[in-house]
């Protein structure tokens, strides 16, 4: 849009008719649809600032929307408005915007200019979150959106007359999105997770204090990491809600004095309950590896020589095993004698990359499509050098002088990486190129930006052979690394963050097949990869790449693997407390068989009466991998029963927490989960809809139909839908079975069953809602549906329901269950 701005001179001692009072004096800035200048009145010694935005630049129906928004606002950090008008000039129309002036910078410059970038420290990031916070949660409100909340609209002002010295920040440009249809995120939290990402890589974390390091890692690991970027509140409380992030940011210091010094011990659990998902340990491998357990179901997989995609509910542990297979995790936690590592493993999360790459759709221009490719290669390999080499130094006995070999490999990586070394003595050190490729993931997140301006010379961006050629190169210089082949573990390469195009474009890597690298991708669901790449080659499972789908792996697998795991794992947690009264999982809730055919016969002869739930063998049928949802029941269970005081006073008691109490915990967790579901953005109540159906089919199918693959003709328990024949549906239905498994509601089995000739994939539920829909855990029932019963389900879950029965007079007697409570509508309450 730059190319309808005219020349900023043009305005200059001029003042708009309209606004006679004020000339303008100063030009300001200039952004993709306006100039921005200063103005001043001399009658009254007033400035205001002055946006001249060319008519081509705005939706004309609809430019005083900017305006009408700002000035609806409370939030003392909005920049008001005060007039807009029309303007002609040199024969150009364009709109005119007189507003607050303010003065100072605008945050853009304190990230870009050195001379302001000295004033940022972790202070300055917790002023600039609070107001972010403050002005989202009016937002929010009154259901509203900034639309283009960069750090170029965000202005940073200081008075020399403030004995505080304190700076103050200040929102502009309101409604840009609805006036040039242009946007960079789709929603404003990912534009304050992208600048603060960039303040945090402004702090040098070794000159920051013991609070400040504290505060630093919570939000780079915890606000940047899940906060801010998460949409989804099954996986974080946080999501979407301002109020409690700017809670939680205010007591972050107080949280560190709590806790002493975070950096001299490691980081301590107060209860067996904190930290539930791997984000919020942060950095710490100490606690990673008190907590993590070798009983990760799947982990033969992930550990194997090939490529693998791993997906599974959130919160399953992918992120916790990837981290803690890397060669990082294992020189922090001291595992890493070479007798001992068998592969190096390199941890790289995708946050960045969305952040480089935002909304990453092409640009139909050849020659830029190895920018992003550029940007993975050299960060990849950056990562790499500087993991290898610490083990080296640290371990590696090497036959010639170490920095001799240093040097011969990094003339080599030049060369490679089709690079120019400086004019420097030290240009073949590892620390220089180190900073060169530091230079690079810059130069290819700049050139991005510039990618669609017509005229724009790309060239110098290295391809996916170029990463596969420098580990030859690397393998040849560094002998011990000749029998270790190199794992790389890409966490969260998941769309919509990391788009289909932009999956499509590094998959000409990632899905590489070699004998000595390899990728291991996690994923949010099935649906989120891109099985494909830019070239139109699609890969295939078993072949490129092999799939693995913990949740999937949790269902199926023996139910006394997955309690072996879940003991181990809360064994782990209670003794990383000190004094903590219980030991086991089974001192806490007991153990208790569960006989799924008695307790649906149970069900089926006093189906007023709610089953009942609780023991181990309980809550590890609940868990379809979602670890850190039983991490967070077996919590609520002890809050439930008075907390750690009513442990200490019922230790002798078997089990401590008594069976009504972890029932009714059960139950509430389930609802609680429920209707997480239900407030999910966009389609949240069309899946809870679906949910309710199914439930309420599958319950149906329990109080009256019998199985007939089991023994003694016990009551029918489905808790999966097994179609027919291969799913063709309308869009609007696999958009909602995408979300649904996206979500994890529904767990797809594509190795399915033979039905027909095909073998057709089936879809459990998720097992922590078993106990909302009152139904049993057993997994030996299906309910069979053909493609449009599917379709049905999907698009219109009451005529499912409806339809699903057989007869009028079932018809009437499955209303009547439903007026007497015996099965239920969507809003009912699952306690």
């Amino acid at each position: 849009m730059r190319r309808h701005l005219p020349p900023k001179e043009l305005f200059i001692g001029k003042t708009i008719p309209s606004i006679p009072d004020y000339t303008i004096t100063d030009y300001i800035a200039s952004g993709n649809n306006g100039l921005l200048y200063r103005a001043f009145n001399e009658k009254i010694g007033n400035e205001c600032a002055i946006k001249i935005v060319p008519i081509e630049n705005v939706v004309p129906e609809d430019y005083l929307d900017e305006a009408k928004k700002a000035n609806r606002l409370d939030n003392p950090s909005v920049v008001r408005y005060q007039d807009v008008v029309n303007h002609s000039e040199e024969d150009s129309n364009y709109v005119v915007f007189r507003c607050d002036y303010v003065k100072g910078h605008s945050l853009r410059d304190y990230i870009e200019k050195k001379a302001l970038r000295e004033n940022v420290d972790i202070p300055f990031i917790k002023n600039f979150l609070g107001t972010m916070f403050g002005l989202l949660f009016e937002l929010k409100q009154r259901g509203y959106q900034h639309g283009d909340l960069h750090a170029g609209n965000i202005l940073v002002a200081k008075s020399d007359f403030d004995m505080s010295g304190h700076v103050t920040f200040r929102v502009t440009d309101f409604g840009v999105r609805e006036l040039t249809g242009q946007t960079i995120h789709t929603s404003d939290y990912l534009y304050v997770a992208e600048t603060l990402r960039k303040l945090l890589d402004m702090i040098d974390y070794r000159d920051c204090s013991g609070p400040h390091r504290y505060v630093y890692d919570i939000l780079r690991s915890d606000f940047l990491g899940r906060h801010l970027i998460e949409t989804d509140p099954t996986v974080d409380t946080f999501a979407g809600d301002p109020r409690e992030m700017n809670n939680r940011l205010n007591q972050l210091e107080q949280q560190y004095h709590d806790q002493n010094d975070h950096h001299a011990a490691p980081r301590s659990m107060l209860t067996p309950f904190d930290f539930p998902s791997c984000e919020q340990i942060g950095n710490s491998h100490l606690l990673l590896q008190s907590l993590y357990s070798e009983r990760l179901l799947g982990l033969p997989e992930i550990r194997s020589r090939s490529n693998i995609v791993l997906t599974g509910p959130r919160g399953c542990g992918k992120t916790t095993v990837f981290k803690a297979l890397s060669l990082d995790y294992l020189m922090d936690t001291g595992g890493d004698e070479p007798k001992d590592v068998n592969y190096v493993g390199i941890y790289y999360r995708c946050d960045d990359l969305y952040f480089a790459f935002p909304r990453y759709k092409g640009t139909g221009r050849l020659d830029a499509i190895d920018v992003p490719m550029h940007f993975l290669v050299v960060t990849l390999l950056a990562e790499s050098l500087k993991h290898i080499e610490a083990w080296a130094r640290r371990h590696i006995s090497l036959s010639a002088d170490l920095e001799l070999i240093e040097e011969r490999l990094v003339e080599m990586l030049w060369n490679v990486l089709r690079l120019e070394p400086p004019d420097s003595p030290s240009a073949n050190r590892l620390s220089t190129l180190l900073g060169r490729l530091a230079r690079e993931r810059r130069r290819a997140t700049n050139k991005w930006s510039r990618v669609h301006i017509t005229g724009e010379v790309i060239d110098g961006y290295v391809g996916p052979g170029v990463l596969i050629e420098a580990f030859r190169v690397i393998r040849k210089h560094l002998p011990f690394l000749q029998r270790r082949p190199i794992y790389f573990f890409i966490d969260d390469y998941s769309h919509p963050k990391i788009t289909m195009a932009l999956q499509e474009n590094l998959n000409r890597l990632l899905m590489y097949r070699g004998a000595d690298v390899f990728f291991k991708l996690s994923t949010e669901s099935p649906v989120s990869f891109a099985r494909q790449d830019a070239d139109g080659k699609r890969y295939v499972e078993s072949r490129e790449y092999e799939f693995l789908n913990l949740g999937l792996r949790y269902i199926v697998t023996d139910a006394k693997h997955v309690s072996a795991f879940l003991h181990d794992l809360f064994r782990r947690r209670f003794h990383a407390v000190d004094d903590y009264p219980v030991g086991e999982l089974e001192d806490l809730v007991g153990s208790i068989p569960r006989n799924e055919n008695d307790i649906a016969r149970k069900i089926r002869n006093s189906p007023r009466t709610p089953p009942q739930y609780a023991g181990c063998e309980a809550i590890a049928a609940m868990c379809s991998g979602d670890i850190h949802y039983i991490i967070r029941l077996v919590a609520r269970m002890v809050e439930d029963n008075g907390g750690v005081e009513s442990l200490v006073a019922g230790v002798d008691a078997k089990p401590i927490i008594s069976v009504k109490t972890q029932n009714a915990s059960i139950r509430a967790a389930a609802g609680a989960f429920m209707e997480s579901i239900r407030i999910l953005p966009d389609k949240g109540p069309a899946l809870a809809a679906i949910i309710t159906s199914f439930g309420n089919v599958s319950r149906s199918y329990l109080l009256h139909i019998d199985s007939r693959n089991g023994i003694g003709n016990p009551p029918h328990q489905a808790s999966r839908i097994e179609p027919h024949e291969p799913l063709q549906l309308s869009d609007d239905a696999q958009d909602i079975l995408n979300e649904l498994l996206r979500y994890s509601v529904f767990i797809e089995d594509p190795r399915g069953k033979s039905r027909r000739g095909h073998v057709v994939s089936r879809f459990y539920l998720r097992r922590y809602l078993i106990p909302h829909l009152r139904l049993t855990f057993s997994r030996r029932d299906s309910i069979p549906l053909n493609r449009s019963e599917v379709e049905c389900l999907l698009c219109d879950p009451e005529e499912f329901r409806r339809s699903k029965t057989k007869s009028s007079d079932d018809a009437a007697r499955r209303q009547t269950e439903i007026d007497q409570g015996l099965l239920f509508e969507d809003t009912d309450d699952s306690t």
